[in-house]
């Protein structure tokens, strides 16, 4: 049979589904679904950005179009095998463009990032799309969350790949279908987008380690390696206590185990290196900035103090959240230099120094009103009513600890020198109230500083 590689067909009309479909809601309860076939272009493109999933792995999906939608082919799908390579008795593919090969096709236990448009034959309106429902979809392999014969064909592909597949009812809808919405025996075209993909591991993989193994080194870092791709996992989905959970485990892991050589002992400190820098983002992204700092504590003694710009950036970001300006900016601009164009550092040196600049003028605005009730203080016996001066300096002090409670930039305040024992006796009060501590300075009992706790 002779084929028309360039067939003149009528343009097809497309018929969009009011309410999207999806292959889940088909599979698990049905669905009922409306057919729109007129609509107008720029309200069906306002209506897709709406609709834009925000946990997507997708950032920008400005360029999707009604193109997109529309099946790239009208003829039958014995036609459309012919060009196609075989797979299996069930599955065709045609490769439309190369993936990276480099991961590998995606392994059975992975979460995947796809967008796809799927067909019935001879129809030119998908049934099923992940345009339609934001751009792309994710999913994990290996726990039957999606089609069988789309989860295969996803399978087959690399990192980045695009192509067609026309998969046999056997691995969709059996030979029943889901009548009147998908007829019996009804084989299907998908055309799939690999966007990434990653293997989940195993959270509880150190566990299955037996007495023995635990103290042999390549069977202890394949198990933490496992739990290392879960901790990635987790990081992933935002879910970054699970995530340090799991950077911890394989650390404790990797920590009491005995090495043969130095071999293994640089295959460690690699892994170790890695694991805590994990752990120095993710203490970050949880606002835990003192246990950032522990881990990059633990990565300078690994390292022999000789940092990768990304751990001196997680440690300048952490001191930046907690007001330490000056040791924040030396690291970050040690960052800048191993990394002149790293766009993450040159950002965080621009906030650091906007919120200097507004830390600069809070602390002249409190001094001001410090030395103001200062000055109240040392004029008190001017004052008709001692009473009334030891209200208005409570006042006043209860106002500029709460201020300063409240500002991000300061983490301490160091008052101004003179004030009396009944005064500082106050100000611990206060300090108390609002759960700060008042602290003095070991080597000059007369300075004292508000302090966070």
């Amino acid at each position: 049979m002779k084929i028309d590689m360039n067939p003149e067909v009528e343009e097809p009309s497309l018929n969009i589904l009011s309410t999207p479909l999806s292959i889940s809601d088909l599979i698990v309860n049905g669905t009922k679904f409306e057919i729109n076939a007129n609509f107008d272009d720029e309200e069906f493109i306002s209506d897709l950005f709406d609709e834009i999933n925000p946990g997507s792995d997708n950032e920008d999906d400005s360029d999707i179009d009604n193109a997109k939608l529309v099946s790239p082919w009208q003829h039958s799908f014995e036609e459309l095998r012919l060009q196609m390579t075989k797979l299996n008795d069930y599955m065709y593919k045609k490769v439309t463009k190369e993936g990276n090969s480099e991961k590998g096709t995606v392994p059975p236990m992975a979460r995947v990032c796809i967008r796809y448009n799927a067909y019935w034959e001879g129809e030119g309106a998908p049934f099923d799309s992940s345009f339609l429902r934001g751009s792309s979809h994710s999913f994990y392999t290996g726990r039957g969350e999606v089609l069988e014969g789309l989860e295969e064909a996803v399978k087959s592909m690399y990192k980045g790949e695009e192509a067609q597949f026309v998969i046999s009812y056997h691995l969709l809808f059996r030979e029943m279908g889901c009548p009147p919405r998908v007829k019996p025996k009804a084989d299907g075209l998908f055309i799939i987008e690999c966007v990434d993909f990653n293997a989940v591991g195993d959270i509880n993989a150190t566990d299955s380690l037996t007495d023995e193994d635990r103290n042999k080194f390549p069977a202890v870092i394949a198990k933490a390696k496992d739990v290392h791709l879960k901790g990635i996992d987790f990081f992933g989905q935002g879910m970054y206590k699970n995530a340090c959970k799991a950077f911890m485990k394989a650390v404790h892991a990797l920590n009491f185990c005995q090495l043969k050589n130095e071999e293994e002992q640089e295959q460690q400190t690699a892994f170790l290196i890695k694991l805590h820098t994990n752990l120095a983002v993710c203490y970050n992204k949880l606002n835990q900035s003192n246990k950032t700092i522990l881990m990059c504590r633990e990565i300078r003694r690994l390292t022999n103090n000789k940092m990768s710009c990304k751990a001196l950036f997680q440690e300048g970001r952490a001191l930046l959240m907690l007001g330490e300006f000056a040791r924040a900016r030396a690291l970050l601009v040690k960052a800048q230099n191993l990394e002149p164009s790293n766009a993450d550092v040159n950002k965080e040196l621009k906030t650091l120094e906007l919120r200097y600049s507004k830390y600069i003028d809070n602390e002249k605005e409190l001094w001001t009103r410090a030395m103001s009730v200062m000055k109240q203080s040392k004029d008190k016996q001017k004052k008709p009513s001692q009473n009334d001066t030891d209200t208005a300096f409570r006042e006043e002090m209860a106002s500029i600890i709460e201020s300063l409670k409240k500002n991000e930039n300061f983490k301490s305040f160091e008052l101004p020198s003179g004030l009396t024992p009944k005064e500082i006796s106050v100000v611990n009060e206060l300090a108390i109230e609002k759960n700060m501590k008042l602290q003095s300075s070991p080597l000059e009992n007369s300075t004292y500083t508000l302090v966070k706790k």
